[in-house]
């Protein structure tokens, strides 16, 4: 197990570049940008401003306004090995999404864009097709054709309609595609999400082993100053979770006319006589339609990610492309219970002439003291 970002960091300068696309063409003229990834199983995002003045003359504000879909690229190198003559390529990819808004304001002589990665697709178009005959990747190679991604699925054998009737879902019903998949992803175990123009349809990662370190360093006989490498950091954690908590899962089931509770975990102690209060805190859940097995799975699964959120990390640091969503983040040097690993839930990346290339980081996880869903 090792680190991914070398500590301590070094004096060495950085001069970090930048580079937009827009429909597929490289331009000059981009004042700024930002773009955020995360992991919500929603779209990532962007946002870029651009000087009208310096814009190339097939990509200028005439051009841009009379558009009515824009592809936007955006690139990132912290230290490309010829600073002066930066060509991006493909591994500096921060994001290929599409305009959702173009915000023109002539007097400042500026045009801002701004739009989601090809998860917006997706997110875009509704159906209420039934594929109940068809296993979950195959629906997922489907709806990546139709918006002309590539599809990188694992295969599946359960066909989905054998899902639905397990959970007492209409097929029928009205939805985005990104929803349908989402909800597939969530039966298989899979993750599901877009990075360039390829739709991914796939088991579980498990965690990194290699970490991203944010290491404190405090003052010493030798050094008289404390040392971090980030340029903030904010820690917290949720007394309310630390303490403990049940989820509690009621559901009633019409076909085998019973109604099912279910709590998660088990171990959970009662109030004992002259307690104005439980020891932990019940978070109740009702859920139509389920058999006390799928409640008790459920009451576990919320369980689950509730007490992710029983420690959280903020952070700025200079940016750079070795983190990413997948990666972990290892808290080191401050003697407290809060150096432990954190899961990242977003990334910003934002690059100006101003500001030079930063990075916001916010991150979660339980800690050992509170009960794990084994």
């Amino acid at each position: 197990m090792a680190d991914i970002n070398p500590q301590p960091i070094t004096g060495i300068a950085r001069q970090p570049r930048g580079a937009v696309k827009l429909g597929g063409t490289l331009v000059t003229g981009w004042v700024s940008w930002e773009v955020e990834n995360n992991v919500f199983r929603s779209a990532d995002t962007f946002r870029v401003v651009l000087a009208v003045a310096d814009l190339p003359a097939a990509r200028d504000a005439a051009w841009v306004a009379s558009q009515t879909s824009i592809d936007v690229e955006i690139f990132a190198k912290e230290s490309p090995t010829d600073p002066a003559a930066y060509v991006p390529v493909a591994a500096d990819l921060l994001i290929f999404g599409q305009v959702d808004d173009i915000d023109y304001h002539p007097a400042l002589g500026k045009i801002e864009l701004s739009g989601r990665d090809l998860t917006a697709r997706l997110i875009d178009t509704k159906t209420s097709e039934n594929f109940s005959n068809q296993t979950a990747s195959q629906i997922a190679i489907t709806l990546a054709g139709r918006h002309g991604l590539t599809a990188a699925v694992t295969a599946t054998t359960t066909k989905v309609g054998n899902y639905y009737t397990q959970d007492h879902v209409d097929l029928s019903q009205e939805q985005s595609e990104w929803e349908l998949l989402t909800k597939l992803a969530d039966y298989e175990q899979f993750d599901v999400f877009v990075v360039g123009k390829v739709l991914h349809f796939q088991p579980r990662a498990t965690p990194s082993s290699d970490h991203y370190a944010i290491v404190w360093t405090p003052p010493s006989a030798d050094f008289a100053h404390p040392n971090l490498n980030t340029t903030t950091l904010s820690l917290s954690r949720s007394l309310t979770i630390a303490k403990g908590i049940t989820v509690q899962v009621r559901s009633w089931n019409a076909k085998q006319k019973k109604a099912f509770v279910a709590s998660y975990p088990k171990s959970a102690k009662a109030v004992k006589p002259g307690q104005s209060a439980a020891q932990t805190t019940i978070w109740h859940r009702t859920i139509p339609g389920l058999t006390q097995d799928q409640a008790t799975q459920r009451a576990k699964q919320l369980y689950d990610q509730i007490v992710q959120h029983t420690v959280k990390l903020d952070a700025d640091l200079p940016g750079d492309g070795l983190l990413d969503c997948s990666r972990t983040i290892a808290v080191r040097g401050t003697g407290t219970s809060f150096d432990q690993i954190y899961f990242p839930d977003s990334i910003k990346r934002s690059m100006s002439m101003d500001e030079g290339y930063r990075m916001s980081v916010s991150a979660k996880n339980t800690t050992p003291d509170v009960e794990a869903g084994a």
